[in-house]
């Protein structure tokens, strides 16, 4: 009778588990790599498409919050439960593998609120 208490209440026991592993979000700052060449256009970069296809799939995904550029730098927000866990993700990426872009990722807490959904 024990088990079948115990079984039925396990999927409480699983949600409780999910939410002690909630997401936060970080901010990913890219600059150009020491593989971009600055005689070719964006489009014409080694690993580029493969670079555009991943973020892509992370926006499809619901990683990606927003995504921005200012000056020389792009920039994502991206949800992940950990700050490993957001860079080991961000790394899976070929053209930060080959160094087309470089990446620093940092926590990202918005203390407005309103301002970032």
């Amino acid at each position: 009778m024990k088990y079948i208490v115990l079984f039925l209440l396990l999927p409480f026991f699983m949600t409780a588990q999910e939410s002690e592993k909630e997401k936060s979000r970080f901010v990913a700052l890219y600059t150009i790599g020491s593989l971009w060449d600055t005689n070719k256009a964006p489009n014409d970069q080694a690993y580029f498409k493969e670079h555009s296809a991943f973020l892509s799939k992370l926006r499809k995904d619901n990683t990606i919050v927003m995504g921005a550029r200012y000056s020389d730098t792009g920039m994502i927000v991206l949800e992940a439960t950990d700050l490993e866990a957001a860079k080991n993700l961000l790394f899976e990426d070929v053209a930060l593998q080959n160094q087309l872009f470089n990446v620093e990722v940092h926590p990202f807490n918005v203390f407005y609120k309103g301002c970032f959904d």
